[in-house]
């Protein structure tokens, strides 16, 4: 059997995580794109100054708990850039938002939050096994 390649991987992401209800982005089946001990490193934001990071536990636990305060979750593929087993994805990510959770942004439920995110990704055995995500917050139409 081939190993898939990282650029195989991202193209999967971006499918599955656009596969959802507006209350559930995506498929479930996008967390088995994650090695479960993936070394997870979401970069500083104005929501988590410290950034987070962590296995595929956090990554659940991080997406989830957005879940109940982001809805209607989408992204769109700006640019991939893959070698091997590596690869360099943006995108636009945009939510509409349902609590008011991100007043501090001056957002409330029904505005639309969007980012534009660098994703770095290295894949072994088929599974994205590191994962570094910078998020650059974008439009907001309060």
């Amino acid at each position: 059997m081939t190993e898939r390649l990282a650029r195989d991987v991202a193209l999967e992401f971006i499918e599955l995580y656009n596969d959802g209800t507006p209350e559930l982005f995506g498929s479930e089946r996008v967390w088995g794109l994650y090695h479960e001990d993936v070394d997870w490193h979401e970069m500083p934001t104005r929501a988590f100054p410290a950034g987070r990071t962590g296995n595929r536990d956090a990554v659940l636990v991080a997406t989830r708990g957005a879940a109940v305060a982001l809805r209607n979750r989408h992204v769109t593929l700006r640019e991939l850039v893959a070698d091997g087993n590596r690869a360099a994805i943006m995108y636009t990510w945009e939510a509409t938002i349902a609590t008011g959770d991100f007043a501090f942004l001056g957002l409330g439920p029904g505005d639309i939050m969007q980012m534009e995110i660098a994703q770095f990704i290295e894949v072994s055995g088929g599974k994205i096994i590191r994962s570094t995500e910078h998020l650059c917050l974008g439009r907001l139409s309060p």
